[in-house]
């Protein structure tokens, strides 16, 4: 881990110390003991992890994988309860595993992504009639036309 610099305003965080902050936090470390073994101060380093803006999406990503390393384990563990001698604990793991199996499948249907739809068809519009527009009478000039003498 890359010491952080020993200044009291939040600075952006290097990438590696980042990534390495935002895994020991995942996992459960604390501020003392990151900035320990970072070799700063702790409200330091916690004030440049929350003014650093890509700190949260790597401490989400960190978080991510250990609730996965921790669910991966517990299914080691209960596969190998699975197997054991003792049929009452072989027959709570076996239906514990097959809960979690079902519920991870449920919101995996929920989480997949729908089918593209496309749009739906353009309503179709009555079929525009064309007004046919009177036909306006010739000016007349303001002649008057007198009755032929005779």
């Amino acid at each position: 881990m890359t010491a952080c610099a020993p200044v009291s305003v939040p600075v952006p965080l290097s990438a590696e110390l980042r990534s390495d902050v935002a895994y020991r936090r995942a996992r459960g470390a604390s501020w003392d003991a990151v900035a320990a073994a970072a070799g700063c101060d702790p409200d330091t380093l916690r004030r440049a992890a929350t003014a650093d803006p890509l700190f949260a999406a790597a401490y989400e990503r960190e978080w991510a994988d250990a609730v996965r390393e921790a669910e991966a384990d517990a299914l080691r563990r209960l596969q190998k309860l699975t197997a054991s001698e003792d049929e009452q604990v072989a027959l709570r793991a076996s239906v514990v595993v097959v809960r979690y199996a079902v519920a991870y499948r449920r919101a995996d249907d929920r989480r997949a992504p729908a089918a593209p739809r496309t749009p739906p068809p353009a309503p179709l519009a009555p079929p525009r009639v064309e007004k046919e527009a009177t036909p306006r009478p010739a000016p007349t000039a303001a002649i008057r036309r007198e009755p032929p003498l005779g």
